[in-house]
């Protein structure tokens, strides 16, 4: 590959200039997707900025200190350090992305990272899906977690040092050691949040060795995708009727657990 054009941006990001931006007007979805993950060897992040600018559609930022905040950051790819994570550890953003865009970023990532880099319990793999359309959209929360729910996705990867906790369990843990844990934890991330009226965030996958597992982690974010889009539609019977059940639960559970699920899910109720 020739030596790509590079250029200091105002937040002392790293330019490497590739100019082309994708073309998503015919989309009525956006997709978004961070992985964390650590370098086997510092010395090697210029191979792993080398190898990123051979897979990209647009122009890659590069921080080594902080989150790039240059006003076209989210159309662009992002190497950068993961606040969450230890000294040395890493985040890709890949730039907002059609669907079909999404899947190959997330096959040739999750190869870059077995060439450059490894993960463990402490990293993840964050999906964003959100709508094109901003206005007039109220994106109910609560009925696309009861769905994913329903489709086993939210335990599918265990919970991460206390990270990406399942949010259905904000009633249905029964393990009162657990209970306790959760309780005292002063600041709880759950593995489903709503970023914005028409935005959710998705971070169930991750764990040691997530970057191999490639064909799972796929399969899942087309069933995110699939429950996405349904949440969008009028409420089926059968959702009708799931809603139903575990509201029973919900009226059932002690005082403490309806306070929490009311703070989570009122607005959608």
């Amino acid at each position: 590959m020739n030596k790509l054009e590079t250029v200091i941006e105002k937040d002392s990001s790293k330019r490497y200039i590739i100019g082309q931006v994708e073309n998503l007007l015919d989309n009525d979805y956006l997709f978004g997707c961070e992985f964390e993950f650590y370098p086997k060897d510092n010395s090697k992040i210029e191979a792993i900025i080398t190898q990123l600018c051979k897979c990209l559609k647009t122009d890659l930022l590069v921080n080594e200190v902080s989150i790039p905040s240059c006003e076209d950051s989210s159309k662009c790819m992002q190497l950068k350090p993961d606040i969450s994570l230890a000294d040395n550890g890493l985040e890709i953003s890949i730039p907002i992305s059609s669907y079909n865009s999404l899947l190959d970023y997330i096959k040739k990532i999750n190869y870059l990272i077995s060439q450059f880099g490894y993960t463990n319990d402490d990293t993840g793999l964050h999906i964003h899906i959100s709508t094109c359309q901003k206005d007039g959209i109220n994106f109910n929360f609560y009925k696309f977690a009861l769905l994913c729910d329903k489709a086993e996705l939210l335990d599918s990867w265990y919970s991460r040092n206390g990270y990406c906790l399942n949010v259905m369990e904000v009633i249905n843990y029964n393990n009162k050691q657990e209970a306790r844990r959760l309780k005292k934890k002063k600041g709880r991330v759950w593995n489903l949040e709503l970023i914005g009226k028409n935005r959710i965030e998705i971070r169930t996958i991750g764990g040691k060795d997530y970057h191999l597992k490639t064909d799972k982690i796929i399969q899942e974010v087309e069933k995110f995708r699939d429950i996405f889009i349904e949440t969008l539609d009028k409420d089926t019977t059968d959702f009708i009727e799931l809603k139903r059940k575990h509201l029973e639960i919900v009226n059932s559970a002690p005082r403490e657990k309806k306070i929490e699920f009311i703070k989570k899910f009122e607005q959608f109720l």
